[in-house]
């Protein structure tokens, strides 16, 4: 089949201009009565973590623009000191230690400014979360900042492309002169519209409406920068860490019930009730972390249902289970036939699954794509204002029936045209253009998600129809597409786990086999601009099928700490089907078949890796 005559572009133009139409301390025993069932760790929250006492700073990237003999750095059991100077009054200079890229949502550090006033100019010391994408400097920060007038303490976001910051704005900001100088600051982010402060353990500032535009990985700052040339003036840091979120997370509690994290002194430190999932979410973000307590579960009558055994080490992001026993089970359940079609991480760097081409390279427009530890990278750029060009990985023919892909659009706005990004399953009769897509476009005003089919013939899609497109700037970034078809009358997607569009009503006219396409377009010649993909599958179907069972009974698929994940009844037949296509798969667990009367009558004798279009049977 000849790539090149499959052009794309077509596409491109009618997708993005549908979309722009379509949304114009005292010592004291901590007692734990017995209780029931164990509460177990089941996932840590922590990601990183140093003291910044050891003299060991291999961990940061120490840097700045502090002229030479303008900066110092140094690292003891009282802390990392960074120190700059500026070469001239009035220029600003900076030094600061940077993380590596990070993956979390949580990040502390205790900050130390040793001036209550300088005799001129301006010195700040911060805290600084950053995306880790080269195109952009956004972040936010914690900063304390000293003028001959005193000092004060202040949140700050800031916008700008990779040269600085050209937009800054104070969030919050103290009164002059009234805080402490050490301050523990902890800055809670998605990068993307939520940003939550506490200083010093007290909440100061909090959103879920900004626009951040910091796609994850992020990395953090330690940084110092004055614009004073009178004298070397240093900032110090300890405890610093970032976690993947700032809650502590209890599953299989029991409904209605409540969870309490306590400490030492038998003290409660947080609580949440369960909801009836039997989950909690205790926030513990305002404390210093790691807690050292233990957890404890009551049910709706506040008995004591289940605990830790003794205090634990608790991060924000750990999540712990109450563990039942499974009842002793008759019967087995074994797999007959597997549902993975194709699986690639797209982490390898190995592309020889995919062939690479589209309508950049055949019309000589810029173009560029690699595969690393983070993602198969697409990169494009027009040859010519407004005239689109494209760069796809398309895969084999392949039968299956449903999709996935990991899909980050790394920007918020662009500053003209348009760029789209996606994952397309396209009819590999080389007759039709006929496909179905989940992608992410983004234009001057802004980025949305979108599903979308389209018809046409090989020389480009003639009809496209938006099925369903999310609110501007809704969502984030970063999205698990899943698509399901049976390329005849059947599409259902879910966007970040959720079902965003179903219908059974289609005429697609896409017969099997397909191809899958990840994807990048753009009428922008103004810069290559890039998308990235990761944990892409084929399989034969989103549900997993149990044949077998006992009719009228129920098939749950649970985790380790006996959560349920997914369920199905058994009908008549003996056939249970489970959906699980809303999961980033494989699922990792146990499948139960229960009876009629609910009673356990057959499992697998281990956790297994689920996935969809799986089948297994019952045996005795």
């Amino acid at each position: 089949m000849s790539i090149i005559g499959r052009p794309r572009v077509g596409v491109a133009i009618t997708f993005s201009a549908i979309l722009l139409l379509a949304v114009a301390f005292v010592p004291a025993m901590n007692i734990i009565h017995a209780a029931s069932a164990p509460i177990t760790q089941v996932n840590s929250g922590l990601v990183a973590s140093d003291s910044l006492t050891t003299g060991n700073t291999a961990g940061w990237a120490i840097a700045g623009n502090a002229p030479p003999g303008g900066s110092v750095s140094n690292e003891n059991s009282s802390g990392l000191y960074l120190a700059a100077k500026s070469a001239a009054s009035g220029t600003w200079a900076g030094y600061f230690a940077k993380s590596p890229n990070t993956n979390a949502m949580l990040f502390h550090a205790v900050l130390k400014l040793p001036y209550s006033t300088i005799p001129d100019n301006v010195f700040d010391t911060g805290l600084y979360v950053q995306t880790s994408n080269p195109n952009f400097i956004d972040y936010v920060a914690c900063v304390a900042v000293v003028s001959p007038s005193g000092y004060y303490w202040s949140l700050v976001q800031a916008f700008g492309p990779a040269t600085g910051a050209v937009t800054t704005t104070n969030l919050w900001t103290s009164a002059p002169n009234t805080l402490p100088l050490t301050q523990d600051c902890t800055i809670i982010t998605n990068g993307n519209n939520y940003l939550k402060m506490y200083l010093g353990g007290i909440l100061v500032y909090q959103s879920g409406s900004l626009m951040l535009n910091m796609p994850s990985p992020f990395n953090s700052y330690l940084e110092v920068q004055t614009n004073s040339a009178s004298a070397m003036r240093f900032g110090n840091y300890l405890y610093y860490y970032a976690d993947s979120s700032e809650n502590i997370t209890v599953t299989n509690a029991p409904a209605g019930g409540t969870v309490k994290i306590v400490g030492p002194a038998n003290d409660v430190l947080a609580s949440a009730p369960v909801s009836s999932a039997g989950t909690a979410i205790a926030v513990v973000g305002q404390y210093r972390l790691p807690l050292t307590a233990s957890i404890q579960a009551y049910d709706s009558a506040g008995n004591l249902a289940a605990s830790t055994p003794s205090s634990v080490t608790l991060w924000g992001g750990d999540v712990y289970a109450v563990s039942t026993p499974t009842p002793a089970s008759t019967g087995h359940v074994t797999q007959t036939r597997a549902g993975l079609d194709h699986f690639d991480s797209l982490t390898t760097g190995n592309t020889s699954y995919w062939s690479i081409f589209g309508s950049a390279p055949a019309e000589g427009a810029p173009f560029a794509f690699n595969e690393n530890s983070t993602g198969l990278h697409l990169g494009v750029q027009a040859k010519f204002p407004t005239t689109w060009a494209g760069l796809f990985a398309e895969s084999p023919n392949t039968t299956a029936t449903a999709y996935h892909a990991v899909i980050t659009l790394p920007y918020s706005t662009i500053p003209d045209n348009n760029f789209n990004t996606g994952m397309y399953i396209q009819t590999a009769d080389p007759h039709f253009i006929n496909y179905v897509a989940c992608a992410a476009t983004v234009s001057q005003s802004g980025y949305q998600w979108a599903v979308v089919q389209a018809s046409g013939v090989v020389v480009g899609a003639a009809a496209t129809t938006v099925l369903w497109a999310s609110p501007l700037n809704s969502m984030p970034l970063t999205q698990d597409c899943t698509i399901i078809t049976n390329g005849q009358n059947y599409l259902k997607v879910y966007l970040g786990g959720n079902v965003v569009y179903q219908s059974s009503g289609l005429v697609l006219n896409m017969p099997s086999p397909f191809n899958s396409y990840i994807e990048v377009q753009t009428n922008s010649a103004s810069a290559m601009r890039w998308s990235t993909y990761v944990y892409y599958y084929s399989i034969f179907g989103e549900n997993v099928t149990v044949t077998g069972a006992p009719a009228g009974g129920t098939v749950k698929i649970v985790d380790s700490s006996n959560t349920v994940l997914a369920s199905g009844p058994v009908a008549s037949s003996g056939m249970a089907t489970v959906p699980v296509g809303k999961y980033r798969l494989p699922l990792t667990g146990f499948i139960n078949i229960y009876d009629s009367t609910g009673t356990l009558v057959a499992s697998t004798s281990t956790a297994v890796a689920l996935w969809g279009g799986d089948v297994y049977t019952v045996s005795p």
